[in-house]
């Protein structure tokens, strides 16, 4: 049997061009040119202010608890004198960078990491408003970007990233000399899940690429070469396993703990407050359509990533209820051109699966390009596999412990008032 295909009906519409959703063919959703590390003097205000919160290592909140009251009062102080010199801050306009894609990621990078460090170092006594001089313009920042006015997974991983070595690059930036530019907690862990991200999202364009091709040439449906589809698939298996091993390496360059007690308490979304305290956003009402996007403000998750998600669009994995409802959840966080191309590719017919369906009932299932297909799709389950390790590790086992240690310090707190009770001062 020949190894060409003379026709294939494809039932969608055509493919959408990647390029015209800031999806690039070498970079992926990562943008092509490097992202801003400061902004124009005219909003140095801002970019000094951040500085002077990332240079002080502020602890969070959630953080003082574990403080003796010396050092918590100097930490609280401390914080307070900042959160004042944000309350004085000049209201910046943003107008002289609409328009500007890297100015307004820059911006919506920088407010929104003052608004974590505003909001975090305020005392569980008090309740939080953000004040008007980063609300409005990180409304006004947003809306023009269609993007969550709040810190998201596009902000400190797609948009965050610099050169180590800017003279020793020809096209792409390699995994060994690309880094975040920015951090909450200056800890190096903190900067290394970010170079997770990085290198995933770089290490995905290749694959995205691949099933890019693969689907172009199937809905071309004029003498498929069967043969170059099962190798653009195996080279994409090849791809995943290695973005496998990629986040793998969570392990060896974020600690645990570290992550769970010093990165996470500053990365809470405004939905989740430690203490239920509604966030107060002074100036809302002067910004069109506030009220609807400050119903964007969960915590930012890799799952905000469009990475896996479109890999699965692409190899038409059916999508669970759960799956569904998260994605759903989440893709209101993505860039929305990134969204929009997800979707397009959501909502067409599968492509490479219902190709490969053919020659299966054609040729059966041991036909090189359905062994091809299949062990993609198995290493994608295996990607998956990883991902709920790494959750476990990070999140599940060190929420268990805290659950737990707080359970017994409420035990302990009921037998010492208990014991108290007991010791008192006899009746005279």
């Amino acid at each position: 049997m020949s190894s060409q295909v003379s026709s294939h009906k494809s039932t969608g519409g055509g493919t959408a061009a990647p390029q015209g959703f800031q999806v690039d063919q070498r970079m992926g959703f990562l943008p092509p040119q490097m992202p801003l590390s400061r902004l124009p003097i005219a909003w140095e205000a801002w970019e000094a202010t951040l500085d002077a919160a990332t240079s002080q290592r502020f602890k969070a909140a959630e953080q003082l608890v574990a403080l003796d009251s010396p050092q918590k009062l100097v930490e609280e102080e401390k914080a307070l004198a900042w959160r004042k010199l944000v309350d004085k801050m000049p209201l910046l306009s943003i107008d002289n960078i609409k328009g500007c894609e890297r100015g307004l990621r820059r911006a919506h990078l920088i407010l929104t990491f003052m608004v974590q460090f505003y909001a975090h170092t305020t005392p569980p006594t008090e309740s939080i408003t953000i004040p008007r001089s980063l609300t409005v313009p990180l409304l006004g920042v947003s809306c023009e970007l269609n993007h969550a006015p709040f810190v998201t997974y596009s902000d400190h991983n797609l948009h965050n990233w610099s050169l180590k070595d800017p003279h020793g690059q020809d096209t792409i930036p390699m995994r060994d000399n690309i880094q975040s530019q920015l951090t909450l907690t200056g800890t190096p862990d903190e900067a290394g899940m970010y170079l997770v991200g990085l290198r995933m999202e770089l290490k995905g364009a290749e694959a995205l690429e691949l099933l890019g091709l693969s689907a172009h040439e199937i809905e071309a449906g004029n003498n498929i070469e069967v043969g170059r589809i099962t190798t653009y698939l195996t080279q994409t298996t090849k791809v995943i396993e290695e973005l496998k091993g990629i986040l793998m390496t969570t392990k060896e360059l974020v600690r645990p703990d570290i992550f769970f007690n010093d990165i996470r308490p500053w990365l809470v979304g405004a939905d989740a407050d430690k203490w239920n305290r509604k966030w107060v956003w002074e100036g809302e009402d002067e910004v069109e359509d506030s009220e609807q996007m400050l119903t964007k403000v969960s915590s930012p998750t890799a799952g905000q990533s469009p990475l896996i998600p479109t890999l699965d669009a692409y190899l038409g994995i059916e999508e669970d209820d759960s799956k569904r409802s998260f994605l759903d959840r989440v893709r209101v966080y993505m860039d929305h051109q990134h969204e929009e191309y997800l979707q397009s590719l959501r909502l067409r017919k599968k492509i490479i699966r219902s190709f490969v369906q053919v020659i299966a009932e054609e040729r059966g299932t041991n036909a090189p390009v359905v062994v091809a297909y299949n062990a993609t799709v198995q290493a994608m389950k295996s990607l998956r596999d990883a991902h709920l390790v790494i959750v476990t590790l990070y999140i599940i086992i060190p929420s268990r412990k805290m659950a737990k240690a707080s359970e017994m310090g409420a035990k302990l707190s009921s037998l010492l008032d208990g014991l108290y009770s007991e010791t008192s001062m006899p009746e005279v």
